[in-house]
């Protein structure tokens, strides 16, 4: 099938407005996707439950971040201030990082080893 020649700037004129018109539907598709699963905003009711959690979890947990505790006496795990714990860390650290590091490491595998019954 030859075509007229004459018809060619009509069938790239369709070609280039059903192009467009494609473009425009996949456009407003994605303006409807984003509208539909849009979250709704955090209102001042959120902002103000979320502050009221956040003010009761600080309140219980002041005690033990401020206070010495017993967390696993059978294996000598106990809990210090957060303070403490930060001085203790400086001091450990106070030869340099590498000591202190080792010093961490050998502690850890100390609390870590598991008892073997071979």
């Amino acid at each position: 099938m030859s075509q007229n020649p004459s018809d060619f700037p009509k069938t790239v004129m369709a070609y280039v407005v059903g192009g467009i018109a494609v473009m425009c539907l996949i456009g407003a598709l994605v303006v409807y996707m984003q509208r539909l699963f849009q979250p709704a905003p955090v209102g001042s009711a959120r902002a103000e439950e979320r502050l009221k959690i956040w003010t009761e979890l600080k309140a219980q947990n002041a005690d033990v971040l401020s206070n010495y505790g017993v967390v696993k006496a059978e294996q000598g795990i106990y809990r210090l201030p957060v303070d403490q714990a930060v001085t203790l860390w400086a001091n450990l650290n106070r030869d340099g990082n590498a000591v202190g590091h080792a010093k961490l490491i050998e502690r850890l595998d100390a609390s870590l080893k598991q008892v073997s019954y071979e």
